[in-house]
């Protein structure tokens, strides 16, 4: 599984901190990139505004129509909203780099 090490001043350190009453900022970072993740390959979901807000809208044009955790017919949502996948070959994991 890949790993990533980030280093964050005191101050952005003590600004995530108040996120969560016991102030564990590595589990900040973990909500958000939870979030981050949804937002990238649920169409419908909240968290795609946040994304398209952040990131802007380009990153759509990199996905596909797929479950990215290859569940099937099983990725559709109580709402009929597909998910999205990178499209093939876009993953750095997959060409091997």
């Amino acid at each position: 599984m890949p790993k990533i090490t980030i280093e964050v001043s005191d101050t952005v350190y003590s600004l995530l901190e108040v996120l969560l009453e016991d102030g564990n900022v590595e589990q900040v970072v973990t909500l958000l990139v939870d979030h981050a993740q949804q937002g990238v390959y649920r169409p419908g979901a909240w968290e795609r505004e946040w994304i398209v807000s952040a990131f802007g809208p380009d990153f759509m044009e990199r996905l596909e129509r797929g479950d990215p955790y290859g569940r099937g017919d099983e990725a559709r949502s109580g709402f009929g909203i597909m998910f999205q996948r990178p499209r093939s070959g876009r993953s750095k994991m997959e060409v091997g780099q």
